[in-house]
């Protein structure tokens, strides 16, 4: 008899399989040379935060004492990183979306940091070099 509410155990079962993933990923790029191990690393980053923060979201609904056990350190960072992903993961976007988003960002970032300077030898330095490209597009 079990004590998991019904799908409780395909929940547990598919964390155990993308835990097992991390892992033989993690073991894989560490084989070699250890400065080999950056890209791929780099390039997983984001879906590996995306697992992490996932599995542990879903813990705390199946497993709660389980979920506290396995609490980790800088969930918010990872938090981010894991919806970074979410920009390319959107199924109704298509690649204009997608630029359309970059700019966005691109023209809020320029907003908060570039003309704000206090010192006014440092203003000629205050300038963005992508502002030429995007206006090409």
């Amino acid at each position: 008899m079990t004590t998991t509410a019904p799908g409780d155990d395909i929940a547990l079962a598919l964390i155990a399989q993308d835990i097992m993933f991390l892992r033989r990923f993690a073991q894989s790029v560490t084989v070699g040379a250890l400065d080999e191990a950056v890209v791929p690393v780099f390039c997983m980053h984001n879906y590996m935060c995306l697992i992490i923060h996932e599995s542990h979201r879903a813990l705390r609904q199946v497993a709660p004492d389980l979920a506290d056990a396995l609490a980790y350190d800088c969930a918010p960072a990872i938090e981010r990183a894991r919806h970074s992903v979410k920009l390319y993961d959107d199924k109704y976007k298509e690649l204009d979306d997608v630029g359309a988003d970059f700019r966005r960002i691109i023209e809020e970032h320029r907003q908060e940091f570039l003309g704000n300077t206090w010192l006014p030898l440092a203003r000629p330095l205050e300038r963005d070099g992508t502002a030429a490209r995007m206006s090409d597009t």
